[in-house]
């Protein structure tokens, strides 16, 4: 928790040492839900929206503004004892827009000593009809580390960290943004985990002006096994 805290307090006092760079903040809550449907397949869906309640750009920097609402559906593939891919398919539902996403993921998950490690490659693809496509390569690591214990228990908590690298190219523009991902997770059982912590975004690296995104996020993982 401690961890968690300090990383909070950093990313918050940053803002003040850019003097050229836009920041937002707001509510990113998430569900997703697992269904295991064989030995090596499952199906994963889920739901998240982002609310805005920060933004230095706007006369009224301070407000509540609605943003979007993603669905999403997935199949992972086991291929391994610690491997796994993914294809699945996005849609983004905006005001006044509306766009469709496809996924290709590739998951490496394994242990080192008491730390579990992930990582994961993704290539998407976005269409709709006001813009032109964009496509994105994505590489995230995750750690996650039981606070109480070797392993993460039911009844325990957790501190997950992720570092995210995303590249994107959209009509001959590039960009690069950077995540950084700290939360504390609770094991409520073996079907039910929640997280709580920041999604910290920084973007357009490219040209002058970085745009900088802090989400706070409630996260609920839900499980089950449709064989039983």
């Amino acid at each position: 928790m401690r961890i968690l805290i300090s990383l909070i307090v950093l990313i918050v006092i940053s803002q003040g040492t850019w003097a050229q760079s836009s920041f937002s903040s707001g509510l990113l809550p998430k569900i997703r839900v697992s269904i295991k449907l064989g030995d090596h397949l499952k199906w994963v869906n889920g739901i998240e929206s982002r609310q805005l309640i920060i933004d230095n750009t706007k006369e009224n920097s301070i407000d509540y503004e609605y943003v979007l609402t993603d669905f999403s559906t997935l199949l992972s593939h086991k291929i391994g004892s610690n491997l796994s891919l993914n294809g699945g398919y996005l849609l983004r539902i905006e005001e006044n827009d509306i766009s469709h996403r496809t996924i290709q993921q590739f998951n490496i998950i394994h242990a080192v000593q008491s730390l579990r490690l992930g990582h994961r490659f993704v290539t998407d693809q976005t269409f709709n009809n006001s813009t032109s496509p964009k496509f994105r390569l994505r590489y995230r690591i995750t750690m996650e580390k039981a606070l109480s214990g070797q392993k993460i228990d039911p009844g325990e908590l957790y501190l997950k960290i992720g570092n995210e690298y995303l590249g994107s190219l959209q009509s001959n523009e590039s960009d690069l943004e950077i995540r950084v991902i700290p939360f504390v997770g609770y094991e409520i059982d073996n079907k039910n985990k929640i997280e709580m912590g920041v999604d910290y975004r920084v973007g357009n690296f490219i040209n002058a002006t970085s745009e900088n995104d802090l989400w706070l996020s409630f996260n609920w993982y839900y499980s089950l096994d449709w064989r039983k």
